[in-house]
């Protein structure tokens, strides 16, 4: 899957499950800054990205991730290395 279709279904998680409304949430969108998600929030948008890409995602990430890209860069590498 690409950088683009991952972003897109999490642009929709994002829009559907976690109701933040934006009209298009960049690769640059800080999650706490311009979305307003506390880590909690964080915790479950991982959730949802876990059970929406069938991915299992490293325990602790929403202490360090804070941009749309570095999650996507995370699930890429993740479905990546789960193909090999």
């Amino acid at each position: 899957m690409t950088y683009s279709e991952i972003h897109g279904k999490i642009r929709f998680i994002l829009d559907k499950k976690m109701r933040v409304f934006r009209n298009s949430p960049s690769y640059t969108a800080n999650f706490y800054d311009d979305f307003g998600l506390s880590k909690y929030e964080l915790n479950w948008l991982l959730y949802n990205v876990e059970d929406h890409f069938d991915i299992r995602l490293e325990n602790g990430l929403e202490e360090r991730l804070s941009t749309v890209n570095e999650l996507v860069a995370m699930v890429h590498k993740t479905q990546n290395s789960k193909l090999s």
